[in-house]
């Protein structure tokens, strides 16, 4: 009887076939033939781009040039070009070795840069196929993307990983959004949706400099530069988005003292109606907290009546946030990175056609209502009164 091959079977075994003529493609491809590139900075020159990227300083490499030593794990390089792609192969005359960006972990826009076409920048890394969708996107806020990559830092250590985890740890904690290749290239295709990212300045510290998330750069739909929002801002989108992963809110309590509640987790749910011919969003917004800190040992009970105060002290804070990153949004210089236009045409398709056409002015005035739902997984109690 003839045995017939499982197409899932046959499916495996063409990707290991591929994966393994790839290798052998690949196998005389030395290490020290490569720029491994960890980060590019990208900013303006006045025949186009100018590029800076943080490479892995490889020992066996032999590559001339170079901002470092030996000693040093990673090396800068620079290179202009008419546009981003051209200034990063020319890298290659600065180091003799062929960029390679699979392992890229940030691109950083410098403000200039950001001013011109955001679709051009990132058209490189969208089509280049070494480069990986997910690679983070961030601003220089005030300044150059090159300040950014030849931060000094106080260790000698990769700076793009340390941009890189600052990032999406901020995103866990709903501090600020997370933009990736594949997030911008969504938002740029969508008809209503605007590009939003975090932005990162360089301080100084001592003799030293540190990286420092500082809210978010907000880009119109022309996909250039808008304008920023503040860090308290950025932090009511994750709420706005339906992207709560974990994080913190503080309350202020009827007495003056402050409460601080640790985020577990938040789910916002969306009702979209239109009425007297204004669009209307109501959100509703599930949140566990865990009662983290509350002034003043006098004031800590577990009376019904307290806790009831707790919930709701935390609930107006969470609203307040969501009110104000709102109001800056709607303004003239703001726009819907919060997707409401996208959220709009999954449920009510039609009614998005109608408005689509001038969507800036149609955001600009849709009414938006929150209603908070908070819920307290733990109060501190038992650790509270064994303390005592």
């Amino acid at each position: 009887m003839k045995k017939t091959v499982k197409p899932i079977k046959l499916l495996v075994l063409c990707v290991l076939m591929v994966c393994l003529f790839s290798s052998c493609e690949k196998a005389g491809t030395e290490l020290s033939d490569l720029m491994i590139i960890q980060g590019i900075g990208i900013d303006t020159a006045p025949g186009g781009y100018r590029v800076t990227v943080e490479i892995l300083n490889n020992e066996q490499s032999g590559s001339p040039g170079g901002d470092s030593s030996s000693d040093n794990k990673t090396k800068i390089y620079n290179a202009e070009g008419e546009s981003v792609g051209a200034a990063l192969m020319q890298l290659t005359t600065k180091s003799g070795n062929k960029p390679f960006y699979a392992h890229n972990r940030v691109i950083i826009l410098g403000e200039e840069a950001a001013n011109r076409d955001l679709a051009d920048i990132i058209d490189f890394f969208e089509r280049n196929y070494d480069s990986r969708a997910s690679e983070l996107l961030c601003i220089a806020k005030d300044g150059k993307a090159e300040d950014v990559i030849r931060a000094k830092l106080l260790n000698d250590t990769v700076k793009s990983k340390i941009l890189e985890k600052m990032l999406e740890q901020s995103y866990k904690e709903s501090l600020v959004p997370r933009m990736r290749i594949i997030d911008a290239v969504n938002a740029i295709k969508d008809e209503t949706t605007y590009v939003c990212m975090p932005a990162v300045t360089v301080h100084k510290n001592g003799e030293n400099e540190n990286f420092v998330l500082d809210g978010c750069a907000v880009f119109d739909k022309d996909e250039t530069f808008s304008m920023y929002l503040s860090s308290g801002d950025a932090e009511g989108l994750a709420f706005l988005n339906d992207e709560i992963k974990k994080g913190f809110i503080s309350a202020r309590l009827q007495n003056g003292q402050t409460a601080t509640f640790i985020i577990n987790e938040g789910k916002t749910h969306y009702k979209i109606v239109k009425e007297n011919g204004v669009l209307h969003y109501k959100l509703t917004v599930d949140v566990s907290c865990d009662l983290e800190e509350v002034g003043g040992a006098e004031y800590f009970s577990t009376e019904e009546g307290f806790m009831e105060e707790i919930k709701g002290a935390a609930g107006q804070a969470i609203a307040k946030k969501m009110e104000n990153t709102l109001i800056v949004l709607q303004s003239e210089h703001g726009g819907d990175v919060i997707r409401y236009g996208r959220r709009l045409s999954l449920k009510d398709n039609k009614l998005y056609k109608s408005v689509k056409d001038d969507w800036k002015k149609v955001f600009s005035e849709c009414r938006t209502s929150v209603d908070i739902n908070v819920t307290l997984r733990r109060i501190g109690e038992e650790t509270f009164h064994n303390k005592k």
